[in-house]
C-alpha cells in the first residue's frame, strides 16, 4: 500500500481538496482510496459525481470541515486526472484479468479409455463387447476359451486387468479459470445459458482473446502416436466446455469479480453446440 499526502495549502481548487491518496493492487485488481476535506454540503453535492464514476464514499462530519473517503475499484478511475474531471465509464470497460490453470483427476471405467472404446466399436456392438468380457471375468473363465473376442489384443488386456481388479483409471482434466475484476457501476454480468457451448481448441483462444502466454500453456488434443489419429470416442470431439460461472459484488470497493472456468475434454457432438 502506497500513500501520497498533499497539504491543504497546495490545492487551489475551490470547494473541497484532496488530502491523501492510496493505491492497492494485492490480487483483486486495482483499488484507489482518496480522502477529501471541505464543507459538508459541498462534499454531499460532489458525492453524486463519485457514485456516477463507480465509486463508494463515506463522509465524516466533524468540526468546520468534513472529511470524505472515496474508494474506486477497477480501471474506471484515471489517476492522471482530478476526480472532478473524471467521466462516467462507457460500456465495455477494460477489466483487470488473471488466469489460473488447475488439473483434476477423475476415475473413468476401463471401457471408457479411447483405445478400448475404439476396439469395442470396431465389432459393431460395444455393449456386447463390454458384457462378454465382464461375464467371462465374473464366471472365472478365460476369454480365449469362450469368445472370439479373445483374438482381439486390447480385449485380452482388458480381461487381464479386470481379473486383477483394475476396473478404472485416473484421467487428468485440465481447467482454465478467467478471473475478471471491474467496477460495479454497470451491474452484475448476465447469467449464462443453461447448456453452454463447447469451444474448439482453435476458436477458444480467439473468442476469449487469450494472451499468447496463456495459449502456449493450453493442453493439446491427444493424438495416437502410432496411427496419428485423434484419441476420442466416436461421436465426440475435444474442446473447452464452461464448467463454472460466478460473479460477486464487493460493496466496500464497488467491484465485481467474475469467474468463468472451462474444462478441456472430449464432449458429445449430439448434446453440446460447438463453436
Amino acid at each position: 500500500m502506497a500513500t501520497i499526502q498533499q497539504s491543504l495549502e497546495l490545492s487551489n481548487f475551490p470547494g473541497y481538496i484532496e488530502v491523501s491518496r492510496a493505491y492497492d493492487n494485492s490480487g483483486n485488481g486495482r483499488v484507489v482510496t482518496l480522502q477529501f476535506k471541505g464543507p459538508k454540503d459541498v462534499l454531499r453535492i460532489a458525492s453524486a459525481q463519485w457514485v456516477a464514476i463507480g465509486a463508494k464514499y463515506q463522509i465524516t462530519e466533524d468540526g468546520p470541515f468534513s472529511q470524505a473517503t472515496v474508494t474506486i475499484g477497477g480501471n474506471s478511475y484515471d489517476p492522471g486526472s482530478e476526480i472532478y474531471d473524471q467521466a462516467v465509464p462507457l460500456p465495455g470497460e477494460i477489466a483487470d484479468i488473471r488466469y489460473e490453470f488447475r488439473t483434476d483427476y477423475i476415475d473413468i471405467s476401463i471401457f471408457g479409455l479411447p483405445a478400448v472404446a475404439k476396439e469395442a466399436e470396431s465389432i459393431g456392438d460395444p455393449s456386447f463387447y463390454k458384457y462378454t468380457i465382464e461375464e467371462t471375468v465374473r464366471n472365472g473363465k478365460k476369454l480365449t476359451d469362450v469368445s472370439p473376442l479373445g483374438n482381439l489384443p486390447i480385449a485380452r488386456r482388458v480381461w487381464q486387468k479386470l481379473s486383477r481388479g483394475e476396473e478404472s483409471f485416473p484421467l487428468a482434466r485440465v481447467s482454465l479459470t478467467r478471473i475478471a475484476t471491474f467496477s460495479g457501476n454497470l451491474g452484475l454480468p448476465q447469467i449464462p445459458q443453461g447448456i453452454p457451448p463447447v469451444f474448439t481448441p482453435a476458436s477458444f483462444a480467439i473468442y476469449w482473446g487469450l494472451p499468447f502466454s496463456v495459449q502456449q500453456m493450453l493442453p493439446r488434443v491427444p493424438i495416437d502416436p502410432i496411427t496419428g489419429q485423434v484419441q476420442a470416442p466416436s461421436g465426440t470431439a475435444w474442446g473447452w466446455r464452461q464448467s463454472n460461472y460466478s460473479s460477486s459484488l464487493v460493496q466496500k470497493t464497488n467491484q465485481v469479480e467474475q469467474q468463468i472456468s472451462w474444462t478441456f475434454a472430449s464432449y458429445d457432438l449430439d448434446i453440446y453446440p460447438f463453436i
